[in-house]
């Protein structure tokens, strides 16, 4: 497949190599897994461990905000306001959770209505969560127009909330939810995916309308893009660790099924590593990646069954299962040296199933 660039043979690591690894079994790495009697956060809705490795949740078009300690006991579970899930226009609200690095745990709200068969969105309004379940004031932080589905903390307690198509739209919030700058993006590229790295500076990437092309952006405090890099692959989603910005993209050959790969970026741009992470999945299917304190952990739903891996630092893999007798995670969320997923329970269940793994 086409890269980005020629890689040195020493920088692609063949996950299938690792193979005295691969037989491990999920239980292996359960910390705990309860089922809870609430609706369940979809592929739609929200999640977030803060510092403390409370499992802060919420779920689309949902009226309640929950939170789950590390114990997996339910601490909160409470109504959310009226000015943040107004009745009118229908269509909403969805959510988006981030916790900055001091803690500070906030909500985006965004809002939507239909005519016929479009959908308008209408803009995003943000609160700040207590640790009670309270929300803050709700102040609106985005006018109509994208769907702002995409909220990153920053490492200097600010939030980059990202608008999706029509054009794409890239802001930074302060910590109370004041608009700091604005800056807009080509309408092709669509799904963005952001993720924080040093002195406030974040990496994006997003796919191009229609053609197997990622965009990759990095942009400083100040909103200036200071590097791009293209990609061939259809879908992708980003995160951050130690500084790199890493990528774990669907190359979707041929339109006819998945093929995920992991690449990852050093602070100077430079392309340090991809790894092969499983080269058969359904096409379109749902995905996830995660950076953890030791590695990054994937999940990857294969129509029958959940695919979930760990990978180290510099993209060897540590361990891989496969599990065809538990639903997809529709969630994959980090905490430390942990991580949750929300979803990844017995086929058909249909209750919140959250899992504390390592």
């Amino acid at each position: 497949m086409s890269r980005s660039g020629l890689l040195p043979p020493a920088l692609i690591i063949l996950a299938a190599s690792v193979s005295a690894q691969s037989a491990a079994s999920i239980a292996n790495h359960v910390d705990w897994e309860r089922d809870y009697p609430t609706p369940a956060p979809s592929v739609l809705g929200a999640a977030v461990a803060d510092r403390a490795g409370n499992l802060w949740a919420v779920g689309p078009s949902s009226d309640r905000l929950m939170c789950i300690r590390a114990d997996g006991e339910m601490v909160v579970n409470t109504e959310l306001p009226k000015e943040i899930r107004p009745a009118d226009p229908p269509g909403g609200p969805f959510f988006s959770l981030a916790v900055s690095p001091l803690g500070t745990v906030v909500l985006i709200a965004r809002y939507s209505h239909a005519v016929g068969r479009a959908i308008y969105s209408d803009g995003a309004a943000f609160a700040i969560v207590n640790p009670d379940g309270k929300l803050g004031p709700v102040k609106k932080v985005a006018a109509p127009g994208p769907e702002y589905k995409e909220l990153v903390a920053l490492s200097d307690e600010h939030f980059l909330l990202i608008g999706d198509q029509s054009p794409m739209i890239v802001g930074r919030l302060s910590s109370d939810g004041d608009a700091t700058w604005r800056r807009t993006f080509p309408a092709n590229w669509v799904l963005p995916s952001g993720a924080a790295l040093p002195d406030g500076s974040s990496c994006i990437v997003s796919p191009d309308y229609g053609r197997a092309l990622l965009h990759l952006v990095w942009i400083d405090k100040n909103g200036t893009v200071s590097h791009r890099e293209q990609l061939t692959a259809r879908r992708s989603r980003a995160v951050s660790s130690g500084g790199s910005c890493t990528i774990l993209y669907d190359s979707e050959p041929g339109l006819r099924r998945s093929e995920f790969h992991l690449t990852s970026f050093d602070r100077n741009f430079h392309r340090a590593w991809t790894t092969d992470v499983l080269d058969s999945a359904p096409q379109g299917g749902v995905y996830g990646v995660a950076a953890v304190s030791d590695g990054y952990v994937v999940t990857i739903g294969l129509g029958e069954g959940l695919y979930l891996a760990k990978f180290g630092l510099t993209g060897q893999m540590l361990w891989v299962t496969t599990d065809t007798s538990r639903e997809h995670a529709d969630l994959l969320i980090p905490a430390g040296a942990s991580l949750y997923l929300i979803g990844g329970g017995p086929r058909s269940r249909r209750s919140l199933h959250v899992i504390r793994a390592h």
